[in-house]
């Protein structure tokens, strides 16, 4: 029992590894001015400041796991993350790490969240909360998709797409081509 929960909390850290290493290869194709440009009407922030906001829930967690009360309400608000793409890819790098190194037995341990909104605290899991930064990080790089190709820049495909859809997206298209070979095949 001990092997199959290790191996699905490594899966969900490699979720979340690969979530933000597809961050990274964003960040390493956009340029500084593409990283502070604003797109209003349309989008009332910048690349960078939904960066800093993803990459500042992924800090909280990692910083706040020791005392076992999670806050993303209590997030720095680095301005540096939002305006300075380098220190982005170092920060999404350092994250990576922290990810990479992550001791299996904090999934054993209780949680709780505080939200700031009620002054409450409701008890949580590991497994919920890398859920949750895994699912809101990929509704923000939705957003961040839509204005990278308002720039003219092509994300991979799969940039902001959920990994439900991505899967869902990739058995249709082996059904697809399963009943092209079928129809060959019959004839």
């Amino acid at each position: 029992m001990q092997n199959k929960e290790n191996q699905h909390h490594l899966k969900l850290l490699e979720i979340n590894i690969s979530v933000l290493s597809e961050g990274l290869d964003l960040l390493e194709l956009l340029t500084d001015k593409h990283y502070l440009q604003g797109f209003k009407p349309a989008f009332q922030s910048t690349i960078g400041a939904h960066f800093r906001h993803i990459l500042e829930h992924y800090r909280c967690l990692l910083k706040q796991i020791e005392c076992g009360v999670f806050c993303y309400d209590e997030r720095e608000r680095d301005q540096s993350l939002e305006q300075d793409r380098v220190y982005a890819i170092k920060t999404i790098k350092s994250l990576l790490l922290g990810l990479q190194n992550f001791e299996l037995n904090a999934f054993s341990q209780n949680y709780t969240i505080k939200d700031q909104q009620i002054y409450e605290t409701v008890s949580t899991n590991l497994e919920r909360e890398l859920l949750f930064l895994q699912s809101h990080s990929v509704h923000h790089y939705a957003i961040i998709a839509a204005m990278t190709r308002l720039i003219g820049e092509r994300p991979a495909e799969s940039f902001g797409v959920a990994f439900a859809t991505r899967t869902f997206n990739e058995e249709q298209a082996y059904l697809e081509s399963k009943k092209d070979v079928d129809v060959v095949c019959a004839q």
